[in-house]
């Protein structure tokens, strides 16, 4: 089985300081599968935690990600006890040059509760980030995705999983 880490961080614009990003960084087995200007898409993050289909978690800041040369996104599939990400290596890849020799298909299997339990806290974590902003700038949370938006963003509930539901409908971390 392979590890997936998830963490999200405050980080400032260079161009604009008055300004900033939320970064979710994503690592597997240590490392980070994307180049740097190559960002995760929270809506399809979460998106990919219960179900199967194709999800651009990797995109450009700007919401597409041909953007940066990914042609395809991950494809995930869910087994009772496993998420499974299939994808091409490299994500991405500058759309006018040829694809590089060592060019692969990959394949990661996670176990499921670690899985959701990553997501739902880098989640988590990008909703305080975002509510204690306070500066006169603005704050991007995502590729097409408003403040607003991140907030209203929720993991579905899971029974028996990472989180378990209380009679009043109330979910235990």
């Amino acid at each position: 089985m392979n590890d997936i880490r998830i963490s999200v961080t405050l980080s400032l614009d260079e161009k604009y300081p008055e300004d900033a990003y939320l970064d979710f960084n994503l690592s597997v087995d240590g490392q980070y599968l994307h180049e740097v200007g190559v960002y995760i898409d929270p809506v399809d993050l979460v998106g990919s935690a219960t179900m199967s289909g194709e999800f651009f978690i990797y995109t450009c800041d700007c919401g597409n990600p041909a953007c940066q040369g990914i042609d395809d996104g991950v494809m995930v599939s869910h087994t009772p006890d496993t998420v499974v990400w299939r994808l091409r290596n490299p994500i991405s890849w500058p759309p006018e040059e040829p694809m590089p020799d060592w060019e692969h298909d990959a394949e990661f299997i996670f176990p499921k509760d670690l899985y959701l339990q990553q997501v739902s806290i880098a989640l988590d974590h990008a909703k305080r980030i975002a509510k204690g902003y306070r500066t006169k700038g603005k704050l991007w949370v995502g590729p097409d995705l408003s403040m607003e938006g991140l907030m209203a963003l929720e993991m579905p509930q899971q029974e028996g999983g990472f989180m378990a539901l209380e009679p009043e409908g109330r979910a235990l971390h």
